[in-house]
């Protein structure tokens, strides 16, 4: 992938648009993260993830509260768990740089 390529492209095809992110929306933070600040977060993570490698994998699932809940992994293993907020991008790249480190 290179630097101004969309990387929705990586997930999906033109046709699909932000399909392939729609699952990862959190329509709970509507009121503080809306939709379009969310699609931005995680167009960045995916290209991070993208960068990195095919080792890393984000999943996001409903958790108890009703919220998603992200879980970013690096060959099956936990890497770090979050919620969405107004950092989340730069948590999640951080994760990676990290792990890409050790």
């Amino acid at each position: 992938m290179f630097k101004y390529d969309d990387p929705i492209a990586a997930f999906g095809s033109a046709e699909e648009g932000n399909d392939p992110i729609r699952p990862y929306l959190d329509p709970t933070l509507y009121d503080t993260v809306d939709r379009d600040n969310q699609i931005k977060m995680l167009k960045a993570v995916f290209d991070a993830i993208t960068l990195g490698g095919v080792d890393y994998d984000l999943s996001a699932q409903t958790s108890a509260e009703g919220r998603m809940r992200y879980t970013l992994t690096k060959n099956s293993e936990v890497v770090i768990v979050l919620f969405m907020e107004s950092n989340f991008s730069d948590l999640v790249i951080e994760a990676i740089n990290a792990t890409q480190k050790s």
